[in-house]
């Protein structure tokens, strides 16, 4: 139970820390930094044909119906892709904050337990306070690791 508990006050703390303001010190003369994540390391939504958005991975609750139904898919040889079994589907990764939301922490809803997830959360957050800034010197680059990266892709 008194691990419950403490469990439980870290992940609160995380996502205060996580709402809180940031930036105060930003170094001017700091090259920057691109964060790119290993396989399994971005954020993965499901769009529908309607433009909703809905997280597939990680999630952990409700994980196995969302694999399933959105996040399987097959090789399609003449495009070179993975594509959704779900026509009407399609897998993107979330843009925002420069890319780095999509590698930050990757299941925001989760609140007890939430330091599994921060896969570049702490990193992120130092990094700030070392002067870095995000969309200027900080940058992520999420990306849909069921995809060969052997194609030629120009980034727009």
């Amino acid at each position: 139970m008194a691990m419950l508990v403490e469990e439980l006050i870290q992940s609160i703390e995380l996502l205060l820390k996580a709402k809180k303001k940031q930036q105060s010190f930003v170094d001017p003369d700091l090259d920057p930094v691109l964060l790119v994540p290993g396989i399994g390391g971005s954020i993965l939504n499901a769009v529908d044909e309607s433009g909703r958005a809905e997280r597939v991975w990680v999630r952990i609750l409700g994980a196995d119906y969302e694999f399933r139904t959105k996040l399987w898919s097959r090789f399609d040889p003449s495009t070179g892709k993975t594509v959704s079994l779900d026509e009407k589907t399609r897998i993107v990764v979330p843009e925002d904050r420069y890319g780095l939301s999509a590698i930050d922490v990757l299941d925001p809803d989760m609140i007890i337990g939430q330091d599994g997830v921060s896969y570049y959360h702490v990193m992120i957050e130092e990094m700030i306070t070392w002067g870095f800034q995000e969309g200027e010197t900080l940058f992520g680059f999420g990306y849909d690791f069921r995809q060969s990266n052997r194609g030629l892709y120009v980034l727009g």
